[in-house]
């Protein structure tokens, strides 16, 4: 099992961060019954998140 350094882990922080705050944006939105910005806000946490996984991944390569 690979373990990602600190460092990406502390550059990652933030978009760990936005996507909270996008999923956060999506429960409020779906409890006022906006579908359509709901499912973008989920779509936009997300992308955030798998961008967070890919970079993370991307720098643990160039580390070893």
């Amino acid at each position: 099992m690979a373990t990602v350094p600190a460092a990406a882990a502390i550059r990652t922080t933030p978009l760990l961060l936005v996507a909270v705050l996008f999923g956060a944006v999506a429960a409020f939105l779906a409890s006022q019954a906006l579908w359509s910005l709901t499912a973008l806000a989920v779509v936009v946490a997300a992308a955030v998140l798998a961008g967070g996984v890919w970079l993370t991944g991307r720098k643990a390569e160039q580390e070893l």
